[in-house]
């Protein structure tokens, strides 16, 4: 029957033994701090990735937002000129040929010409000749001074410039929202880049100080977004 022989040196002493399990726990308790911060980064570059799409995709269509509401503001312009020029033609010489024809008393020009007047312009002819201007200095100078001139096409002038200069201020505003979303597409980019070198840092402080930033970042830039008017045109 033998007998095993156990040499002193292959046997560790309790100390060694605990020196040893430190060591291993200290190694697995750095590598699950590592794969949580690996894991907290994989979650953040997937959620940057996608909202940097989002941003993306918002910036182009508040862009095509802007095109349409230029276009729509060149239409308001041409319209308020059309409407101008119409009205400036309204205004024409026959109201001074009635008025001549009133003072040499010829009945019959002026029995012509009234009824070819504008609906707008007879009433305000109307009220014009009540007011007894060939006789009162105080009468106003011509019926186109009076309250009852209403011009349909000055009306629809004013109304298309109207119109004109709020697509104009909805197009700018759709200018500074795609710009925004472009730059928040550029912040989201960043947060990818400082997010994907994370996993590449050996030193643990750095890696924790570099996938804090990145968090912040994100966080910041999230609340940025959540800020953004969606464009649903």
């Amino acid at each position: 029957m033998s007998t095993a022989i156990h040499s002193p040196e292959a046997q560790a002493t309790p100390l060694e033994s605990n020196e040893l399990l430190q060591r291993i726990l200290v190694a697995v308790e750095e590598h699950e701090r590592k794969r949580w911060v690996e894991i907290a980064c994989a979650v953040v570059l997937s959620l940057a990735t996608m909202a940097s799409a989002w941003c993306a995709y918002q910036a182009t269509l508040w862009g095509g937002v802007q095109t349409f509401r230029l276009a729509s503001a060149a239409k308001a312009s041409r319209e308020s000129g059309k409407n101008s020029v119409t009205a400036m033609q309204l205004r024409a010489s026959m109201f001074a040929q009635y008025v001549e024809a009133r003072l040499q008393g010829r009945k019959d020009v002026e029995a012509f010409l009234y009824p070819r007047f504008r609906p707008e312009m007879r009433v305000a002819l109307d009220a014009w000749l009540q007011s007894d201007p060939f006789n009162n200095p105080n009468a106003p100078s011509h019926p186109l001074r009076m309250a009852e001139y209403l011009l349909q096409a000055e009306t629809e002038a004013g109304r298309h410039s109207l119109l004109e200069e709020q697509y104009l201020a909805s197009a700018a505003q759709a200018n500074r929202n795609s710009d925004n979303y472009v730059l928040l597409t550029v912040m989201f980019a960043s947060v990818l880049f400082v997010g994907g070198i994370t996993g590449t840092i050996s030193a643990p402080w750095l890696r924790k100080a570099l996938g804090v930033l990145a968090l912040a970042f994100f966080v910041g830039i999230v609340v940025f977004l959540a800020t953004m008017p969606i464009c649903r045109d």
